[in-house]
């Protein structure tokens, strides 16, 4: 067996030359990194990753992944998409179905393996959606909010198919009630969840971050998480489901912008191992020997269930531009669908080559999607004559021509008090926790977190701040802010403090336009005063003044 440390290397190894390559190609690093799950897999020569190794290390990303989206997903917002993409995504799942039952059975297949196919690909990945349009447009836009809540409805509906699918494989007797009591099980788990972790995860790492330690706060983020996805699986729901309604159960909580901060390098890391899993699957050599079922099975994935999403979506009164945004995210498969493809491979209702196909075409779909969603922005576009209508994306309330402060203790402090009395707009960061509470108890606009995380400084908007203000000691975090901040607001003014000549450099080369040196000006201030105790004249003193880099 090969040790948990070699195939971490591996694999990230493969995924960080393959992903950097794709990019240079102009394709999504995604690309890259199905292959290199095909390099290190058990159908290509060389060096084989240990395959459950990389599963578990894949569910870890995708419980991060899932978990980030669901913070960013307050549930009055999904709410806010209404029964009609239920009614849709319930409709398009069997449609879609029914159409892949046929197919299957026109192909050769008895009717559980073509039951399995139509399953299979009625499924899309809301993992998938989010790695390939980014956070801002899932979270963002209208067709985002309900390609993502489309494709939570399809999870939840897929816990029953796997209930029911593999009931009908053994042959159970009672399978209706199985499923119903598996889909009850799933909708308490998210109720529970939701509502009542809505009150108890605050409080938890609330606690956490009094003690004032980042790691431990972090640590504790994780087995949040992570914890509870999984414990999700003791109830029949998957990792993804499970890890989105933790997160939405903190959606609304204070702490929400500091657990994104520390929650997304985390992420990023695993999540690349889903996509490397996915590549472990690929038998190249069946894909190529069956190749005109893999692209009957892909026509169904992006064909079909995409067109049925679009046509369904404008059925129950989505604007069309809205509508075919969303058809394309969802024309593609992902975690649940591999679930049901290894389900019916090992109850043996799925035969290998079979499998091998199936695998070939849901691969085919994410290394297409990104194409996908392109090609369907630009008929989006045209079908809304060029401008986007006032429909499709959302809009909310943000701060404009403020202050961002970073850092409220004693120097930071009194530019705050400055701000505040003279009424000018501001926002602070902090990662004090106590502090933070006390200071929201004064009514100051503050934010728990780290000076240098992006997704605070995001939650700042520090887009369209006019001024950051960097009062923290941390030279790194000072690094950070400056170098995110100008390049989301190339136009911003920065002030930040420094403590050495050398730093001071730094940052005036990244582009701040005034540093302070604090042992400069306290020496400016004592020589000053010394000089003026023995009756030297301001006239005199200024010259002698130590001043940086103009």
């Amino acid at each position: 067996m090969t040790g948990l440390g070699v195939t971490l290397l591996a694999a990230l190894a493969a995924a960080l030359v393959l992903g950097a390559a794709a990019q240079r190609l102009r394709l999504t690093p995604l690309v890259g990194f199905i292959a290199a799950g095909l390099v290190v897999g058990p159908f290509t020569p060389g060096f084989v990753a240990d395959r459950d190794q990389i599963f578990d290390l894949a569910d870890i990303g995708v419980a991060l992944l899932m978990f980030s989206m669901g913070l960013r997903f307050p549930l009055r917002q999904i709410a806010s998409v209404g029964r009609p993409v239920l009614v849709a995504a319930l409709l398009q799942v069997i449609g879609v179905m029914a159409v892949g039952y046929v197919a299957g059975t026109l192909i050769g297949m008895d009717w559980l393996e073509a039951l399995f196919l139509g399953a299979i690909v009625s499924n899309s990945s809301s993992v998938v959606i989010v790695k390939i349009v980014g956070d801002e447009v899932v979270e963002g836009t209208v067709h985002g909010r309900i390609a993502l809540a489309w494709s939570v409805i399809q999870d939840v509906t897929t816990v029953a198919l796997v209930v029911l699918l593999g009931s009908l494989a053994v042959g159970g007797e009672d399978f209706v009630v199985e499923v119903g009591a598996a889909t009850l099980g799933a909708l308490a788990f998210i109720v529970a969840v939701v509502f009542g972790g809505s009150r108890l995860f605050p409080l938890i790492l609330g606690r956490l971050a009094a003690i004032g330690s980042r790691e431990i706060f972090i640590i504790g983020v994780a087995v949040l998480a992570i914890g509870t996805s999984f414990a999700a699986g003791l109830v029949g729901i998957s990792v993804a489901l499970g890890a989105f309604v933790t997160g939405i159960a903190l959606a609304d909580s204070d702490l929400t912008d500091s657990v994104l901060g520390e929650i997304v390098p985390l992420r990023e890391l695993f999540a690349a191992f889903f996509f490397v899993s996915i590549g472990l699957l690929v038998d190249p050599a069946s894909v190529v020997d069956g190749l005109l079922v893999v692209v009957l099975v892909l026509a169904l994935i992006i064909g079909v269930k995409g067109v049925a999403s679009v046509a369904l979506s404008r059925m129950v009164g989505h604007p069309a531009p809205v509508a075919t945004r969303v058809g394309a995210m969802l024309a593609q498969n992902g975690e649940f669908s591999f679930v049901l493809a290894v389900i019916g491979l090992e109850l043996g209702v799925i035969g290998n080559d079979r499998f091998s196909l199936i695998m070939g075409a849901m691969v085919a779909s994410i290394v297409l999607s990104g194409v996908v969603v392109r090609g369907a922005d630009a008929v989006a576009r045209r079908v809304a004559g060029g401008e986007e209508p006032e429909q499709v994306r959302m809009t909310a309330e943000r701060r404009r021509r403020h202050a961002v402060v970073l850092g409220s203790g004693r120097v930071g402090s009194m530019v705050v008090r400055a701000l505040r009395t003279r009424g000018f707009p501001f926002v602070v960061v902090d990662a004090d926790y106590e502090l933070v509470m006390r200071a929201r108890e004064e009514g100051i606009p503050i934010l728990f977190g780290e000076a240098g995380s992006r997704t605070i400084l995001d939650a700042a908007d520090i887009d369209r701040a006019l001024l950051l203000v960097v009062a923290v000691p941390d030279a790194l975090a000072t690094r950070q802010a400056v170098d995110y901040a100008l390049e989301r607001n190339p136009r911003i003014q920065i002030i930040a403090r420094a403590h050495s000549e050398r730093e001071e450099q730094h940052l005036r080369r990244r582009g701040v336009r005034r540093v302070v040196v604090a042992e400069r000006e306290v020496g400016n201030e004592l020589m000053e005063h010394t000089l003026r105790r023995f009756g030297v004249s301001e006239r005199e003193i200024s010259p002698m003044r130590r001043r940086g880099p103009e």
